[in-house]
């Protein structure tokens, strides 16, 4: 049996494998952090380590920032942990709750499918492509504060 995270960011919903969702937490201060790629701009700092915080714009396929959450779905995925902006009304459902859909074609390379659960849509994120995207294929950039700084770096460089 699988179960789902289900969250709600902005006007869209989501849905996590439970075996990549850390927790849930709220009240956390978020700070901003430029030059971070793919509508990364706030990190938030958990057990010491800092998190990028993914932020889903209005477009499925696009991320955009904006620091008006108040609650976070952190994640595990193979290139570090993520966090996702999110409504407090997250919560955890097993898969023969509701119906699977797997598409032929992808709308975002990070969304796998879709759960269908009392008559709303949730796209099933692939949290580690997702992250992959977010440190643009690089495993060695890990989102630590030391990891932050090589990628300020690489961007100041790539500009001169």
């Amino acid at each position: 049996m699988t179960a789902f995270g289900l969250f709600q960011t902005g006007k869209l919903d989501y849905a996590v494998p439970l075996i990549h969702i850390r927790r849930i937490i709220q009240g956390h201060t978020i700070y901003p952090l430029p030059l971070l790629p793919a509508g990364v701009d706030y990190v938030l700092v958990h057990e010491s380590t800092l998190v990028p915080i993914v932020f889903f714009g209005q477009g499925r396929d696009r991320l955009t920032g904006s620091p008006e959450s108040e609650c976070f779905v952190l994640v595990d995925s193979e290139y570090g942990s993520l966090a996702f902006a999110s409504q407090p009304n997250s919560r955890i459902i097993a898969d023969h709750k509701g119906t699977l859909s797997v598409p032929r074609q992808r709308d975002a390379p990070w969304q796998v499918g879709t759960f269908y659960y009392q008559e709303r849509t949730y796209h099933i994120l692939d949290v580690d492509v997702l992250a992959m995207e977010i440190t643009r294929g690089n495993g060695s950039i890990c989102l630590t504060l030391s990891g932050s700084r090589r990628l300020n770096e690489e961007e100041a460089a790539a500009r001169r």
